[in-house]
């Protein structure tokens, strides 16, 4: 069980982490490719699924586009100090969360051997072939839905109360921070 940090070292870390340069930033990322892994909103609260980006190479974690990443695919949040203090997205984990946490009591690691690409979403469904099914049925494809991580829904906790309880607080680093960006 790792030591609880205070509120105050929290605010600190959080100060801290948006003024780290691209070289210290990147080294925060522990490469669990977690973050790559589609995540479906219910009112529970933020699933993540048993698919990953096309981009993700399931056996290294890494995405194989990751310079170009955000040109070739519109929906890919790159993980910067809004994402991890304002989405709620990011594992208890992920080192960018532990950076203002300390260590996670349990790391999120997902078999990747049960991990499949978007593209291959859609080769999981196929139409019934009973003859009494009405032919002109139509097809329906696959979502992230459809692949559902049951226990992913408590994999965010420290983020979403990062979201959650220090908003006004995160809100105002996260102002500075973007001005600095502005400014470069």
């Amino acid at each position: 069980m790792s030591e609880k940090v205070t509120e105050e070292q929290i605010k600190q870390r959080i100060e801290q982490l948006a003024t780290l340069d691209d070289a210290q930033w990147e080294s925060l990322c522990k490469g669990c490719g977690v973050c790559c892994l589609l995540k479906h909103t219910r009112r529970q609260g933020i699933y993540y699924a048993s698919v990953a980006c096309n981009h993700l190479n399931l056996d290294t974690r890494k995405c194989d586009t990751y310079e170009t990443r955000l040109k070739h695919r519109m929906t890919c949040n790159k993980v910067n100090v809004p994402v991890v203090l304002r989405s709620g997205l990011l594992p208890n984990s992920c080192g960018y969360v532990e950076y203002i946490y300390g260590p996670a009591d349990k790391q999120i690691k997902p078999d990747f051997k049960k991990i499949i690409h978007e593209h291959a979403m859609v080769d999981t469904k196929t139409e019934p072939s009973d003859a009494s099914v009405e032919p002109r049925r139509a097809k329906t494809l696959p979502g992230p839905w459809d692949f559902l991580i049951p226990e992913s829904l408590q994999w965010c906790t420290r983020a979403v109360e990062l979201r959650d309880k220090y908003d006004r607080f995160c809100n105002d680093v996260i102002t500075r921070w973007a001005k600095k960006q502005n400014n470069r």
